[in-house]
């Protein structure tokens, strides 16, 4: 079930109030097993990737986000599938937090969930495939299995407020969680 005081980071890479993704990380604190946690971080915070501005300096959000990368135990990342790929405010997340001019990635060797829902019945596989992808460069260290597709999404969350409500779907999200706890013991220094 995880071991206990195991903290996760969750990031949602929607930018909308009512989003599935953000419903999917409050999930993630509200179903995460015996002592887990999971604790959300707003990427609307994050501004594009600028060298001109990494020249000067991270921004503070930015600072803040790779210091919580750092600090956490693991990372859960739930992303919606845009174009077959990853959304804007992640590519930009990852663009700043991937790069290690100043000083290593916090992504190095950190252990990765995936999770990620759709109203169709591909459940983001394609746009996992992506990310998994991009985060070979570090590397992090993402679970390949079990892996957390949703499918049809519409049937799963609350239209108004993009709330889990469906009971099967938060019992498999609490395995998830329990098995990136486990898969994360295996790179613990």
């Amino acid at each position: 079930m995880g071991r206990p005081g195991f903290r996760i980071l969750g990031l949602a890479a929607s930018l909308r109030r009512a989003s599935v993704h953000r419903g999917i990380v409050r999930a993630a604190h509200e179903v995460a097993p015996g002592r887990m946690s999971c604790e959300g971080f707003d990427l609307s915070r994050i501004p594009y990737f600028d060298q001109d501005v990494e020249d000067e300096g991270n921004p503070p959000a930015v600072e803040e986000l790779r210091e919580k990368i750092r600090a956490y135990d693991a990372v859960l990342i739930a992303s919606p599938e845009y174009d077959y790929a990853i959304p804007g405010i992640l590519t930009s997340a990852l663009d700043w937090c991937l790069r290690s001019r100043h000083d290593p990635t916090p992504l190095r060797h950190k252990p990765v969930g995936i999770v990620g829902a759709s109203p169709g019945g591909a459940g983001t596989a394609r746009g996992q495939m992506v990310l998994r992808q991009v985060l070979l460069h570090p590397p992090a260290y993402v679970m390949p299995e079990p892996q957390m597709l949703i499918p049809f999404s519409r049937e799963k969350f609350d239209p108004e407020t993009g709330d889990l409500t469906d009971e099967g779907t938060r019992e498999r999200l609490a395995r998830f969680l329990a098995a990136l706890a486990e898969w994360s013991v295996r790179f613990e220094r």
